[in-house]
């Protein structure tokens, strides 16, 4: 009777403590900030990588693209050029940027803001189909980012008066395989 006594503590405390209790959070079992929305914002963050900005200050300097990952982003239509520094394939994925005409007293217009990787006339890539392409980049070869979309707001107005215009960035990723 007493060794019962005895284990019924003991057998207590390990099942409460190897309950079947489910963690919840964005990966269960990890904590990051203990906050689930704190912890995606965080993740997401991380895992898009910065992208190098083509402006007009840097629009004639070559874009190197790394041995892993390379995004490049631009609001202007700015062509670009890309320096390989090895023979290899790429994933190349990317996303449209938009740009926005808008007035106070009209609807909204809206374009799409297309990138295209060329070698020399041939387009090995367009953001037009969104969709993932390999390409094989040579060392020695030069390729051109090609931006296109991006309408002049001057041409365009509202009842009269002129029209206000905001581009969000074109991205296009390129990722060593």
């Amino acid at each position: 009777m007493r060794k019962i006594h005895f284990l019924f503590p003991i057998l207590f405390v390990f099942l409460v403590h190897c309950s079947n209790e489910k963690e919840k959070g964005i990966i269960p079992g990890v904590r990051i900030t203990g906050d689930p929305l704190t912890d995606a914002l965080l993740l997401s963050v991380l895992s898009v990588p910065p992208c190098q900005f083509l402006s007009s200050q840097n629009a004639n300097t070559n874009v190197s693209l790394g041995e892993g990952y390379t995004s490049i982003c631009s609001t202007e239509l700015l062509n670009g050029s890309l320096h390989v520094p090895s023979t290899g394939t790429y994933q190349v994925t990317s996303t449209q940027g938009k740009q926005t005409l808008s007035s106070s007293r009209c609807n909204s217009t809206y374009f799409d803001f297309h990138i295209a990787l060329k070698d020399g006339n041939t387009e090995l890539y367009s953001s037009v189909s969104l969709a993932t392409s390999q390409v094989t980049l040579e060392v020695g070869k030069t390729y051109t980012l090609q931006p296109s979309g991006i309408v002049d707001p001057s041409l365009y107005e509202c009842q009269g008066r002129p029209v206000s215009s905001s581009v969000t960035p074109y991205r296009i990723n390129f990722r060593k395989l």
